[in-house]
């Protein structure tokens, strides 16, 4: 724990906002490489990332040193941050790794695919750069280097891979002639090279030149040119890709500019091109000019020799170069005297693109420029999507035939003026190509942004207008009884205030005018908000005056907790990673008077403001809860208090870089924090209108499997008790610690949310692959395993046991048989993995996903049913998607259900099983598996009655599998289809019948024969077997 002071005026600068971003994305996962990150007192960087799926993605940013190394000296790293679906996070580095001191490479990994990613640098003044995240290639070119009186170059190079490599660069003359030597370097896994061109021992020239670049291990490269000032990226390209014609979209020339188009050769043969130059409605502003580039030479053409004038005319339009289909390298240099930057060159022309991040400031606009090549109109599709994946406003542009478009975002979105987030997804009716520009309104930079593509699946929510809150002559404080009159735009329906997590009543005037009364809340800053029609407000921030004396001065921070991931070979203690601690209490103390004198939260990134009074003593902490009391995490070994990450300030003094940092285990209170509000954001998503419910948990590291004194840790197992709001869960790392399994936590949250908002009938009880379960355990137990691989977004489950987590229990719903299993609703992996199947879609599903949003709302239906059971929730999931049915089909069929969505009994072998006639028979058996949850463990009949008086006899014919009379008792209970109990008979012993007398009326009723019963002196289960006749009689 540290405090960190940055500097007020460079934080009120740098928070703008962040800059477009370029793209690459890995197939199975995303990794991002950035050459360089660098922060110091003149420089800062950022970084955003964005998320197209729909599905939250844990995103983590990791700085290297030069050495490979992780940098551990002076800020918080790695860092791990989560990104909504279809959303977006933009951070400063200084923010994101809670430090004012950077100097190394990043990569940025996720487990989710086609993430997309950029780095920026400068002072947002006088100069900005951005930096696409470099491919890692084995052979690679930069068709740009300079080295003379005002441009300098340096060439980074950035190992992703956790190998050693060889590294061999080498530069070329605009003739193809090597200049200088050639460098020979090792280069560490993780590790960086920085080289300037004095490196090559070359002769001083004005000319450009071009560097080759081989490894025996794929390397990112990139050459970062400084000119005055100025900074411009340029990454290293593949030297493998052939193409017949490139693009580059944007060529302006005049007023200021004059634009220089380099091509190289990475072949040892010479190429012939033909550029041609185009104005912005298409037509040609010269003949093309052919060029010869020499094999491994370049070219480099200003605006006058490329159009054989003799001087720079004015042109707003696009460059086209034509060539054999082979490869060849290249960038425009879009050169505005003080600007300096790159222009892509596309080979393809593309229909969707997406531009990760708008920057629209009275300083700074952001340009789009698309130009259509096509004999016939596109219709572009352009959608403002926010942070939080919602879909602020969308616009359809008609671009003609033949021509470009060029505009500022300003102009598209009026909305988006001032704007610092959010990303851009254009939708194109024919193929395009297109390029942004992120420029200085003074003309001090510009820096070109190529956009990436979307996934094929990627669409953007529908456009929606989230309620707005403006207080209407705010104060500067609040207090107790203090009123609000608030005007609120864009309610669909009843809006409910929240103040904190406290519902407030609320009066509505005339005119949509709300009155809220304060009711009495701790002093600091607390947010309020309102809900309505599925959607929440932006929160807005109030300050709440102590009763003695106003606050002097906010101090601000961040907190974090150490992750320690579960793997495949167990607890991961040798690579931990720091995470944001989420919506926490920020309290305050005053160690003086000991007391708490103001309380605040964090934010989505761990951020807080809070309030302080000019006192020499105080303690800022955050605590395992939120800032109200309805979620908290407490040690149930320590008097039931929360756990606490404190450090002492002085409140005389600017606190403006506060870290509140755990690298103890402690880490793991707040890691349950964070997975169940993470539960709690997945059920919203599905249903905005739940509240979730108000929970303590208590963890403690004295937590062990002995069951006993819970004030000593003797709490059993992990486990949540939906009867009082409660939960234990494990934490002695000598047997078995639960706070890192996140797998477990959100299972056991899982069968919680079951009984709260849907219906959990199971007995519960533990379980085995292979096992024949009773149809409701395997229900709950495959819900419970499906809603965690959900809130996780992973299908693979993790429990890690033994010293120090040692040994790892795993599987994965994507294993929809897994060996040794015997599929049936009466398994607990085919009710999982069917569950995931349709969440993630398959080949039966005809790759269709489904949401987990339907899947919640056949879920929800079940709270009117008893016996709940797989069948059941297929029945409800076809009655509310009838399109979905040709998929329900299969995926039950493939696990041996023969489910049928138009027929009732909608399985063969339903449960409880109807009874064919007055009498059936069969066995029971819980004395061989000594357990209570089998299929076999009870049996469960049901019969349909017109009324009268009943007769239920059960008379046992023999002493079953286990063959044992002494273990031969077995009882009938008689139910409603409310599972309400009406009667038992259970006096009987060894061998003896058993009874039931009891007038019913018009209905259906369930028998349950029981093989097991619990010692009244004991508490003890005692297990029996036996087979039995059943015989209802109705007169």
């Amino acid at each position: 724990m540290r405090v960190i002071k940055l500097d007020t005026l460079l934080r009120a600068v740098y928070t703008l906002g962040l800059p477009l971003i370029l793209a690459q994305a890995t197939s199975a996962q995303s990794v991002l490489n950035f050459a360089r990150a660098t922060v110091n007192d003149r420089l800062n960087g950022g970084f955003a990332v964005t998320n197209p799926t729909s599905n939250y993605a844990d995103v983590q940013f990791t700085v290297f040193g030069l050495d490979g190394n992780p940098v551990s000296s002076g800020l918080v790293n790695p860092v791990r941050y989560r990104v909504a679906p279809k959303g977006q996070i933009s951070m400063l580095a200084s923010d994101l790794f809670a430090s004012s001191k950077i100097d190394g490479w990043v990569q940025v990994t996720s487990p989710t695919s086609n993430l997309s990613g950029s780095y920026f640098s400068g002072d947002f003044a006088t100069m900005l750069g951005v930096a696409e995240s470099s491919p890692p290639l084995v052979t690679q070119v930069i068709p740009v280097i300079r080295d003379d009186q005002t441009t300098k170059t340096e060439i980074a190079i950035v190992n992703p891979a956790a190998t050693n490599g060889t590294v061999t660069l080498s530069l070329f003359n605009s003739g193809g002639e090597q200049s200088g030597t050639t460098l020979s370097q090792t280069i560490s896994g993780h590790a960086a090279l920085r080289l300037s061109t004095s490196a090559f021992t070359a002769s001083p020239t004005s000319e450009t030149l071009s560097a080759r670049i081989s490894a025996n291990v794929p390397v990112a490269a990139t050459a970062i040119l400084n000119r005055s000032g100025s900074l411009m990226f340029v990454p290293g390209q593949r030297v493998d890709q052939s193409a017949s014609m490139r693009i580059a979209a944007h060529f302006t020339s005049g007023n200021g500019f004059d634009p220089v188009l380099v091509l190289t050769n990475p072949t040892a043969s010479p190429t012939t091109v033909t550029v041609t130059a185009f104005g912005e409605t298409g037509a040609a502003v010269s003949a093309g000019r052919s060029f010869t580039v020499p094999g491994n030479g370049s070219i480099s053409a200003d605006t006058s020799t490329i159009t054989r004038q003799p001087f720079v005319p004015t042109v707003n339009g696009w460059l086209r170069i034509e060539s054999q289909n082979v490869p060849l390298n290249g960038v425009l240099i879009l050169d505005g005297n003080r600007a300096l930057t790159s222009i892509p060159l596309q080979a393809t022309a593309v229909d969707r693109m997406l531009y990760s991040q708008i920057f629209q400031t009275s300083d700074i606009a952001t340009g789009l420029f698309v130009v259509n090549t096509w004999a016939i109109a596109a219709t572009l599709d352009i959608s403002l999507v926010r942070g939080d994946g919602t879909t602020s406003a969308q616009k359809s542009i008609d671009l003609p035939s033949n021509s470009k478009m060029s505009t500022v975002m300003r102009d598209v979105f009026p909305s988006a003026a001032d704007q610092t987030s959010g990303y851009v997804v254009i939708r194109s009716s024919l193929p395009v190509y297109s390029v942004g520009i992120l420029a200085a309104n003074s003309g001090a930079f510009a820096s070109s942004i190529a956009p990436s593509r979307p996934p094929d699946t990627f669409a953007p929510n529908p456009t929606v207008a989230p309620p707005k809150i403006t207080i209407i002559d705010p104060p500067a404080y609040v207090q107790t009884g203090t009123t609000l009159r608030l005007l609120i735009e864009n309610l669909a329906g009843d809006g409910t205030f929240l103040l904190g997590d406290q519902v407030l009543p609320s009066r509505q005037s005339p005119f949509g005018i709300f009155l809220i009364d304060i009711p009495a809340i701790e002093p600091g800053l607390v947010n309020l908000r309102v809900r309505g029609g599925g959607m929440e407000s932006d929160p807005v921030t109030l300050r709440v005056a102590p009763s003695d004396n106003l606050f002097v001065q906010n101090i601000s921070g961040q907190a974090f907790y150490q992750k320690i991931d579960v793997t495949d070979a167990g607890l991961d203690l040798n690579h931990p990673v720091m995470v944001p601690i989420r919506n926490a209490r920020i309290e305050v103390l005053s160690r003086s008077s000991q007391s708490i004198v103001s309380v605040s939260q964090t934010d989505q990134a761990g951020h807080f403001e809070v309030p302080v009074s000019f006192d020499a003593n105080l303690t800022v902490r955050v605590v395992s809860r939120l800032r109200t009391a309805g979620l908290r995490v407490a040690d149930n070994t320590n008097l039931n208090a929360i756990y606490p990450i404190s450090i002492d300030i002085d409140g005389r003094q600017p606190n403006l870089g506060v870290v509140l940092a755990d690298t103890s285990r402690v880490s793991g209170a707040f890691n349950i924090l964070e997975i169940v509000q993470r539960a709690n954001e997945t059920i919203r998503g599905a249903d905005p209108s739940i509240d979730p419910p108000p929970l303590a948990i208590f963890w403690s590291t004295k937590n062990t499997r002995r069951t006993g004194n819970i004030a000593q840790g003797f709490v059993g197992t992990s486990f949540f008790n939906v009867a009082n709001n409660t939960a234990y869960i494990l934490g002695d790392r000598n047997d078995d610690s639960d706070e890192f399994d996140d797998s477990v936590i959100a299972h056991e949250y899982g069968h919680m949310i079951a009984a709260r908002f849907s219906r959990d009938d199971s007995p519960g009880g533990e379980t085995h692959l292979g096992d024949v379960l009773d149809p409701r355990v395997a229900w709950s137990e495959g819900w419970a395993n499906f809603f965690s691989a959900v809130v996780r977004n992973d299908s693979i489950w993790r429990d890690d046991s033994g010293p120090s987590g040692v040994n790892v229990y795993r599987f994965d719903l994507r294993d929809r048989i897994p060996a040794g299993d015997r599929p049936g609703y009466w398994s607990e992996t085919s009710v999982g993995t069917l569950l995931w199947e349709l969440y993630e879609g398959s080949d039966s599903t005809g790759n269709v996903r489904y949401p987990f949003s339907e899947i919640w709302t056949a879920f929800s239906d079940l709270r009117n049913d008893r016996f709940v059971y797989l069948p059941y929730f297929l029945e409800h999931f076809a009655a509310r998607y009838p399109a979905a049915i040709d998929a329900l089909q299969p995926v039950a069929q493939l696990r041996s259900i023969d489910f049928r969505a138009n027929v009732r009994p909608s399985v063969t072998m339903p449960f409880p099983r109807p009874m064919a006639g007055n009498t059936v028979t069969g066995y029971v058996d819980s004395v061989t598996p000594h357990r209570t949850n089998l299929m076999q463990s009870s049996h469960y009949w049901s019969f349909t009655t017109t009324g009268g008086a009943a007769s239920i006899r059960m008379d046992i014919t023999g002493l079953g599998p286990a063959g044992n009379p002494n273990a031969n008792d077995l009882d009938i209970f008689l139910m409603d289809m409310n599972g309400r109990l009406l009667d038992r008979s259970d006096r009987g012993l060894n061998g003896q019948s058993e009874l039931i007398s009891i007038r019913l009326p018009a209905g259906t009723y369930v028998v349950e024969v029981r093989g097991f019963y619990i010692k009244a002196e004991t508490g003890n289960v005692v297990f029996n077997s036996g087979d039995y006749r059943l015989t209802v009689a109705v007169q």
